[in-house]
């Protein structure tokens, strides 16, 4: 199977991703290189790279960025040593690089979101807004659904706005970055007592929540979108004539 008909697979499975601008597309290396073997991550770090090569992939199928921004463009790092270290890797190994990002967060029921959902055994979607659905779960103070996501996920540490001892019964997930202001906002809408999100901003968002009294638990974008990239592989082995590998992209912050 050569790399362009692995490209073709996800341009017919999400065309309309494919209809407007997108960052999904390949990032790294021939299309038309022989592909028998996957790696599929959240994102192509070095530590990463290296693992897919110990793993003989051929190809990386990647969620986020290679090249530190959004749209991998390089013009910047011309004369980077961190980028040109990656380049060479990639070069070294042969390895091709494709980004599927806006065609699979919220891909039904394999997709970030909706994976991340059944990781955290979250079932009952209570209401829907752009990009984040809001959950009635059972009745649970706020520590102790902090301590089963920090299980669910496997975190190293966790951490909240808000009150230990607050009854939550809804909750917001947006996954990655969708932990901003008006996620919150949405989420508040449908009635949500906090938002599980990837990332937030502290002044903005974190504060909204403290003064709103509505908890907001930002566990890690990494952490957060791994559970969909790991259903991504499982999809991909059913659908693929190829081998697939998940490799997980760990979480790069030390906790004490």
């Amino acid at each position: 199977m050569k790399a362009s008909e692995v490209a073709d697979f996800f341009k017919n499975l999400t065309p309309e991703v494919y209809t407007r601008q997108t960052c999904d597309g390949f990032k790294f290396g021939s299309e038309s290189k022989e592909v028998k073997k996957i790696a599929v991550t959240w994102m192509a770090t070095m530590g990463v790279i290296r693992e897919a090569v110990r793993c003989n992939c051929d190809m990386i199928i990647t969620h986020e960025p290679t090249f530190y921004n959004h749209w991998d463009k390089t013009e910047d790092f011309a004369d980077d040593p961190v980028y040109l270290l990656k380049k060479e890797l990639l070069q070294e190994n042969n390895l091709v690089v494709y980004r599927v990002h806006d065609g699979w967060d919220f891909y039904p029921n394999y997709g970030i979101l909706d994976s991340l959902a059944k990781q955290l055994s979250f079932q009952r979607i209570a209401g829907q807004a752009d990009m984040i659905k809001v959950y009635v779960i059972p009745t649970i103070t706020l520590g102790n659904l902090a301590i089963k996501v920090k299980d669910k996920l496997s975190l190293r540490g966790i951490h909240y706005v808000g009150d230990p001892d607050q009854e939550i019964t809804r909750v917001g997930l947006g996954v990655g970055s969708l932990g901003m202001l008006n996620n919150l906002r949405d989420a508040m809408e449908f009635g949500a007592d906090c938002l599980i999100c990837g990332e937030t901003v502290e002044w903005w968002t974190a504060r909204y929540a403290e003064d709103a009294n509505v908890a907001l638990m930002p566990v890690g974008h990494s952490n957060s979108e791994n559970p969909g990239m790991k259903s991504m592989a499982l999809f991909l082995q059913e659908k693929l004539p190829v081998e697939i590998e998940y490799i997980e992209t760990p979480d790069p912050f030390v906790y004490r």
